[in-house]
């Protein structure tokens, strides 16, 4: 082979090799991003949890905490969890309903601003449109009857955190909403769930996870702040308590993973372990042996919503909840949302007391839900890389060909 044409060959699979090298970082870190956090959907813990709440599905389609009638809180969070986990909530049926059935035949029973945000959450996930569902348009009642003109909605903070939740997985524009959030951050760096009062770590958590989705900066002063208060709320056993100096609970824990989540963060690196404890760890120590999982390590409280709360923060899936790629709905995507005082003086009931209690505050039963993505492709990652990768051996063997077909 004469000495330009070995050049030829060399320098094609010169190039080959570049090529390799500068996709090879982008594949590794596609391949990385595909990992779920901390834990996968096929480990035992989740799909033990996910058999318990198939057990909790009634005849309806709905579900419930064990020997109750179906409840349209329990469904909506059992449909989120079940997204998360990467499951198709229309093929969870029983009696031939399933929870997107249950949804549609009790949607007349929405009421109070959390149970519209709650909807749009919910229906979103299930790759459904919250502008046409059950014959109703949730966004725009919820906006109507219940966003004040200052970004506030209803008269709580939890009500508004859940608001910013459901309208930005909608699409819509939340900036004034977030600006009136930001404005109730207490001089601790938290949250409380009603402005004035003292700061809880199940709110500040969810706030978190509301900004972040409103497109706040995880390095911004308020979310550092408030991640900084969510550290003082840690017990020696590494789980997180609701206030004051209550035990360590599973609804805690799973919001504050999931807000370190939100932020990029690792919620089992040191600087969330207290004594070899983390978050994670302690989560874990509470799941039973038929897959649910107490409030506290000797309470027994709303197994099914702590259920559904471990498995959204175990799998390291912040709320708001995507819809699966095959079932992912178009989103509308809407500027400045009109704002209608809304109709109601009495949208959310108060909780009664902010002492901690076993069960969650409405805070707790946050919802948050990022905004569908414009694309349906579900492409494997590296499937352009190894497209490429075959056609430059195409070239290079056919140089190789050609300049052996030249030899005298």
């Amino acid at each position: 082979m004469r000495k330009r044409e070995k050049r030829k060959v060399l320098l094609s699979f010169s190039l080959l090799v570049c090529l390799m090298l500068s996709f090879s970082t982008p594949l590794s870190a596609s391949i990385a991003n595909q990992q779920c956090y901390p834990l996968n959907q096929s480990d035992d813990e989740i799909q033990n949890a996910l058999d318990y709440l198939r057990t909790l599905q009634n005849n309806d389609g709905g579900f419930s905490n064990p020997g109750e009638e179906s409840a349209l809180s329990n469904t909506q969070w059992t449909i989120m969890a079940a997204v998360a986990a990467g499951e198709n909530p229309h093929e969870w049926m029983n009696n031939g309903h399933s929870p997107i059935d249950y949804l549609r035949e009790t949607a007349n029973m929405v009421t109070g601003s959390t149970d519209y945000e709650r909807m749009i959450l919910a229906v979103i996930a299930a790759g459904e449109d919250p502008r046409d569902f059950a014959g109703r348009d949730f966004v725009k009642e919820l906006k109507d009857n219940y966003l004040e003109e200052n970004g506030q909605f209803s008269d709580f903070t939890y009500t508004t955190i859940w608001g910013i939740l459901a309208l930005s997985s909608a699409g819509d524009d939340v900036s004034k909403s977030a600006k009136w959030l930001k404005a109730q951050q207490n001089e601790d760096g938290g949250f409380a769930w009603v402005p004035g009062e003292k700061s809880d770590y199940d709110d500040t958590a969810v706030a978190i996870e509301a900004l972040i989705a409103a497109g706040e900066s995880p390095d911004s002063k308020v979310i550092r702040d408030a991640v900084g208060y969510l550290k003082t709320g840690q017990n020696e056993d590494g789980g997180f308590r609701y206030f004051g100096t209550s035990p360590s609970n599973a609804a805690s824990d799973a919001w504050v993973i999931q807000a370190i989540v939100a932020c990029g963060h690792d919620p089992k690196d040191k600087e969330w372990t207290v004594n070899g404890n983390n978050p994670v760890g302690h989560l874990l120590s509470l799941q039973q042996s038929d897959g649910s999982f107490y409030y506290t390590s000797y309470t027994k409280s709303n197994p099914g919503y702590m259920t559904v709360c471990a498995i959204m923060a175990l799998l390291g899936k912040p709320h708001p909840i995507k819809p699966q790629p095959q079932v992912q709905p178009e989103p509308t995507v809407t500027s400045t949302p009109e704002v209608t005082p809304r109709i109601t003086s009495t949208s959310t009931p108060v909780p009664a007391s902010t002492s901690p209690q076993p069960t969650p505050t409405p805070t707790a039963t946050a919802l948050t839900t990022e905004t569908p993505s414009a694309s349906n492709d579900t492409e494997v990652a590296g499937f352009d890389l190894l497209s490429c990768i075959t056609g430059l051996l195409t070239v290079a063997f056919t140089v190789v060909i050609r300049c052996k077909s030249k030899r005298p």
